[in-house]
């Protein structure tokens, strides 16, 4: 009798720790562009030179990787790091890595709906990349992004920016 209720007790124990893992973590969970504004500014015809003016009047030039953060450090941010060195590895030396924090940059706040987010400016000034590094729970769990986004930068010829929105991970 004393060992069924030690089993009994053993899988509650079980169970609700799995339930209060999966609770915690959808709620780490949020969409990149969750009322769709981002999708929204991309349809216009200028918004991918609109979007490199204002980088440009930040002091961002061409050849740079900007991680696009918050001045708050928001725990989702911590997650890019790795994303972020192995970027470097694979873009080469012809890019840079600058960080700019949203609350920094007005218009910039009103194009990025989340944060961590990763803009790539190719060595020409155009826009190749927007959107987030990684997706899935924390960021990595779910689908790294980081060859496709390399794909992305180094394609040949530009045919324009790849801009991603619907994606679902951790954002601030």
């Amino acid at each position: 009798m004393r060992t069924r209720w030690g089993w009994a007790l053993l899988m509650l124990w079980a169970v609700s720790l799995l339930t209060a893992l999966l609770v915690y973590g959808q709620r780490q969970l949020s969409l990149f562009d969750p009322d769709g504004n981002l999708l929204h500014l991309t349809t216009a015809a200028e918004f991918d030179t609109q979007l490199v003016k204002v980088l440009n009047q930040a002091s961002i030039k061409a050849g740079t990787i900007v991680h696009v953060g918050t001045s708050s450090r928001c725990y989702c941010e911590s997650l890019t790091t790795p994303h972020q060195s192995e970027l470097l590895n694979k873009l080469g030396t012809s890019y840079e890595m600058v960080r700019v924090n949203v609350e920094d940059v007005p218009e910039l706040q009103k194009m990025i709906p989340a944060v961590p987010a990763l803009i790539i400016l190719d060595e020409h000034s155009h826009l190749r990349y927007l959107g987030p590094y990684a997706t899935g729970y924390g960021c990595f769990t779910g689908k790294d992004l980081v060859d496709q986004i390399v794909g992305y930068t180094t394609q040949s010829p530009y045919n324009g920016a790849v801009i991603n929105t619907d994606a679902e991970g951790c954002f601030c």
